[in-house]
């Protein structure tokens, strides 16, 4: 069992409150997955959260982040300010990990060496993340805080996903460029931390393989049948713990309502009820089959592009 502060990489999750039990069961995937990690877990918080018996067996361990600028409240996001946690993630841990791996808490584990990832050349850039969901269904994305902030058409991430290497990001001077958006293109924050990093990022990032932040669950079920995914986002706010009539295989609910009945039972309530059995409707399912036909010349560029799960491009 890896001893608490033993290593130097760490994957952290920034959460508050209302997402902390989201955060507990990947904490538990991500666990059976890596049974020989060399990174620790951390869960960074400004609620007074108490970590279970179970998590703390694991060597899991609770970090109280520290706060964030008044101006800060321009980014609040469904009425909380959590997702701006990771953006002190360096300056709070950098000086005891050389990486840190963020990762949202809406996200389903489903393999991966994470030992592996920690080891990436991610070139000069501070951070290696996936492209955005719209990258894989729109032949030009531009992306609306660039089109908000008069920028041209950039790589733009998804910042649910992050493996950061601290001392770039230090010595880049992330956090705070990031939060100088908030005062410099108050109007392009769309998406809280994420609008804010890739406005002063514009593109400097090492680009990651789809398959660690899948975000496209709902449009492409069909691809994870051919094309191993490691991490599922369920970005937006159909998700299967909270909803079990999307496009969800039902084991997404299931796995959830597992872990709470064993690990977490107060959350219990939190969880959607099952899905119902009964087969999918023909439309359901064709229009499952026409997403899937007309974003096939894209998704083929882009899974031949990053056809190396463990190689970035930089």
């Amino acid at each position: 069992m890896p001893a608490p502060q033993s290593h130097d990489c760490a994957v952290a999750f920034c959460c508050d409150r209302n997402y902390y039990h989201l955060a507990l069961f990947m904490v538990w995937q991500i666990a059976h997955y890596n049974p020989h990690r060399r990174f620790d877990i951390v869960i960074s918080s400004m609620d007074d959260l108490e970590l279970p018996d179970w998590a703390k067996a694991l060597g899991i361990m609770f970090h109280a982040t520290g706060a964030l600028p008044d101006y800060a409240e321009v980014a609040r996001f469904r009425g909380s300010l959590a997702m701006l946690y990771r953006l002190n993630l360096v300056a709070e841990l950098g000086h005891r990990y050389r990486r840190i791996l963020y990762l949202d808490s809406d996200m389903f584990v489903e393999g991966g060496d994470l030992n592996r990832l920690f080891e990436i050349d991610l070139g000069p850039h501070p951070i290696g993340a996936v492209l955005d969901a719209p990258f894989f269904y729109e032949a030009n994305h531009h992306a609306k805080e660039f089109v908000l902030a008069d920028l041209p058409a950039l790589p733009y991430v998804n910042t649910g996903f992050q493996l950061i290497n601290s001392g770039a990001y230090a010595e880049q001077d992330v956090a705070r460029r990031s939060f100088e958006v908030l005062k410099t293109h108050p109007q392009a924050i769309v998406l809280t931390d994420q609008s804010m990093t890739n406005l002063a990022l514009r593109g400097g990032f090492a680009l990651l393989a789809p398959c660690w932040n899948w975000q496209t669950n709902g449009r492409y079920p069909l691809v994870p049948m051919r094309y191993p995914v490691f991490f599922r986002h369920f970005i937006g706010r159909i998700k299967p713990d909270r909803e079990s009539k999307g496009a969800f295989d039902a084991r997404f609910n299931h796995a959830y309502r597992h872990f709470c009945e064993a690990m977490r039972p107060e959350a219990l309530p939190l969880i959607a009820p099952p899905a119902d059995p009964m087969p999918m409707p023909l439309r359901d399912l064709a229009n499952i089959v026409l997403r899937h036909h007309r974003g096939a010349g894209i998704l083929r560029k882009m899974l031949t592009r990053f056809a190396d799960p463990y190689r970035a491009e930089i």
